[in-house]
């Protein structure tokens, strides 16, 4: 199993240099099969599953439905 760390970052000056204050928000585990969890520090006890994106269409493309 592989562990990620999911972050997110506050911008701030300290002294009149700009700093960044990274902040550990969840983690996300992806099993020996491939499947992908995601967990959320302020929602502890749900996993949200993570899956590939379908590759979408560019908007200006006409889709013809099949009958």
């Amino acid at each position: 199993m592989k562990l990620f760390d999911v972050c997110t970052r506050k911008f701030y000056d300290k002294d009149g240099e700009k700093k960044i204050k990274w902040y550990k928000a969840g983690v996300l585990k992806e099993t020996d099969k491939g499947s992908r969890y995601l967990r959320l520090f302020h929602q502890p006890e749900i996993d949200f599953f993570i899956f590939e994106r379908e590759e979408i269409p560019p908007q200006d493309t006409d889709i013809k439905e099949e009958k």
